[in-house]
């Protein structure tokens, strides 16, 4: 069964996703949900936003499908399902990675 991975990381690694159309796998740390309830989800989403924020000082997460295992590897873009920024985890299309990387450059 397929679950929801939210893999905190920083800038530079999604600029890496944008230029090279990949999320190296040194640049993230992945917490995968414990089901497919939204609250599980959501939960496992909130903690790789505090993880981003302590440990790159930015809430910055990238949510990708699981078998149930961590996440371990590149990530492809293609296999990035959204992405979530700022404390509110503000939702984002994977088709809006350059946006959100013009973001970060404000």
């Amino acid at each position: 069964m397929s679950r929801r991975a939210y893999l905190a990381t920083h800038g530079d690694g999604l600029r890496a996703l944008a230029r090279d159309g990949a999320l190296p796998a040194d640049a993230y740390a992945c917490v995968v949900a414990e089901s497919d309830d939204e609250q599980d989800e959501y939960d496992a989403m909130a903690v790789a936003g505090e993880i981003a924020e302590e440990r790159w000082g930015t809430v910055l997460v990238v949510a990708t499908d699981t078998d149930g295992a961590d996440v371990t590897g590149a990530v492809a873009l293609p296999d990035v399902a959204a992405i979530h920024v700022g404390d509110e985890l503000a939702w984002y299309a994977a088709q809006e990675l350059d946006a959100v990387v013009a973001d970060l450059e404000r």
